[in-house]
């Protein structure tokens, strides 16, 4: 069982890198790259209607943002439930500190790209998406060790 949750935390590791510097070349994009993929999908939301399109463009980069954040914080918790001698309250205040924390150095750098400007708005938008992730990944370990329970009972005390 350890092996398997040596395994999985690599992994894991593995996959916030990658969603790190997946959001780093994002906030790297200069302002018309950045906002030109937001138009793209604003445009196909709007069917056509620019005016439609103009209006959905903010909301869609926001939660786009909130989006991309529930992931990294649903990947972090997820390296901490490897760790199963962390109670869950040390695993959400870490998880929340990581979120906070990638926000905000994330808005410094855009602060040195062409075109965009850091946020103390988007580090509250980005760090709600991570505690909507991190709320995500504390239901699924609440269903996992309540199925979990009531299986190991269940092998206890079968039912004829």
């Amino acid at each position: 069982m350890e092996k398997l949750k040596e395994g999985l935390r690599k992994f894991l590791i593995g996959l916030l890198v990658v969603w790190m510097v997946v959001v780093f070349g994002l906030s790297n994009q200069n302002g018309e790259e950045s906002g030109g993929l937001s138009r793209k999908v604003a445009n196909f939301f709007a069917k056509g209607d620019t005016v439609q399109a103009e209006r959905l463009e903010p909301m869609i980069r926001k939660v786009a943002h909130m989006t991309e954040y529930a992931a990294g914080g649903m990947i972090f918790y997820g390296i901490l439930l490897t760790y199963p001698n962390s109670s869950r309250r040390k695993k959400v205040i870490m998880s929340l500190a990581f979120v906070i924390f990638y926000a905000s150095t994330d808005e410094i750098h855009q602060l040195f790209i062409n075109a965009r400007n850091g946020s103390v708005v988007d580090v509250c938008i980005d760090t709600f998406g991570g505690i909507l992730g991190i709320c995500a990944m504390f239901i699924i370990e609440t269903a996992i060790f309540t199925i979990d329970k009531r299986v190991q009972e269940d092998l206890k005390n079968p039912k004829l």
